[in-house]
């Protein structure tokens, strides 16, 4: 094999591959990654197993062939390339010699016939989305992912697809994020229901959201029973769908209140973070909410060394409340809204708080108090 390539296109294409690549790899052919000639020039493929990275490069084919070199060496020697060409061949002893500009560097391959053979995913279920959108709306779910392995499939965000509309929803028992993304989807013929779905591991999720470009540039997501691929400019990530039955999140979300509160986001979260700071100083972590039909709220923490205490002016609709939140899930939460002012919607003490837009769905957040007494 034998090829010439930019080292700002190397560069990219190992970028994005090389996000697969475990620290500790299962299998040798792991820690490599997978370089093939192809009629537009280079294919790139890393995989740790469960998640696999392809990036289209382009460079100039001398000779055919493939190579399996190792994925972090070979990164971090091609971001040490003065800017310009480089020329990589492979000779019949799986030594790739790299030159560029004076610089001449040998390096060892794997046998690629060890590397898995990693296909595109066929499916009837196809849904597109504007990148930026969609990278915006993982990231204001992947917080709520549980981080347990012991209930694996609550590790995955739940991908809900409508004719009109897309959702994405993490939860780990303790709060819920939902995401609604208002697009138009074709729905396979004969379908039992009115949606399909799909739970993704929310590693993969995550890698995704990172590499998206910020642009209205379509993200393409294919997917089947076991497998899901999301395509977008030259890269291709593909990822084995999590198995089991997702929570009935439906259920949790409730449909009245007692108590409504509309407050500022901005001001919200600023006391928030006040507060946050004594909070982690207590043995709980625990901010405390009053709300006062006289159009306050009142929010406190305490610890040993000092306590906090805001007044925030809010409308509110209902019953007076004294409720209390570990501060790191409020927090999370609040920091994932952009909305200027939000609504509040309380029934106890000891159900779930739901937050949400004033007007509109396209974001549900939900969290758990904790149970307090004697205050």
């Amino acid at each position: 094999m034998h090829f010439r390539v930019q080292t700002d296109e190397m560069n990219f294409g190992l970028g994005m591959v090389i996000r697969a690549v475990s620290a500790r790899p299962v299998k040798q052919a792991y820690d490599g990654v997978l370089v093939e000639t192809t009629d537009d020039g280079l294919m790139l493929t890393c995989t740790d197993g469960e998640i696999s990275i392809k990036a289209q490069v382009s460079a100039e084919v001398e000779e055919d062939g493939c190579a399996l070199l190792p994925a972090k060496l070979f990164a971090e020697m091609m971001r040490k390339q003065p800017v310009g060409e480089v020329d990589v061949q492979v000779d019949e002893r799986l030594r790739a010699k790299i030159r560029s500009q004076g610089s001449n560097t040998s390096m060892a391959c794997m046998a690629a016939e060890d590397f898995p053979d990693i296909r595109d995913v066929a499916g009837d279920h196809h849904v597109s989305m504007p990148c930026d959108r969609f990278r915006n709306a993982v990231g204001k779910v992947l917080f709520a992912v549980s981080t347990d392995e012991s209930r694996k499939i609550l590790t995955g965000v739940l991908m809900e697809v409508y004719e009109k509309e897309t959702l994405l929803v993490g939860l780990d028992g303790f709060r819920l994020a939902m995401q609604r993304m208002e697009v138009e989807n074709e729905l396979p013929a004969g379908l039992s229901g009115d949606h399909i779905h799909a739970v993704v591991p929310g590693r993969a999720l995550g890698e995704v959201s990172k590499m998206l470009p910020d642009s209205d540039d379509t993200c393409q997501i294919t997917f089947n029973s076991s497998h899901i691929m999301y395509s977008f400019g030259s890269v291709k990530v593909y990822a084995t769908l999590l198995t089991g039955e997702y929570i009935d999140y439906q259920k949790i979300l409730p449909s009245s209140w007692t108590t409504e509160v509309m407050v500022m986001r901005s001001a919200l979260s600023d006391a928030i973070d006040r507060c946050s700071l004594m909070a982690r100083e207590g043995k709980n972590n625990l901010i405390y909410l009053k709300l006062l039909t006289d159009g306050r709220m009142e929010m406190t923490a305490n610890a040993e060394r000092g306590d906090v205490h805001e007044d925030l002016n809010i409308d509110m609709e209902g019953n007076e409340l004294s409720i209390a939140f570990n501060s790191r899930y409020l927090t999370d939460i609040i920091h994932n809204i952009d909305d200027e002012r939000i609504c509040m919607c309380f029934n106890s003490n000891v159900s779930p708080c739901m937050i949400k837009p004033v007007e509109g769905n396209e974001f549900t957040f939900l969290v758990l108090p904790v149970r307090i007494f004697n205050r």
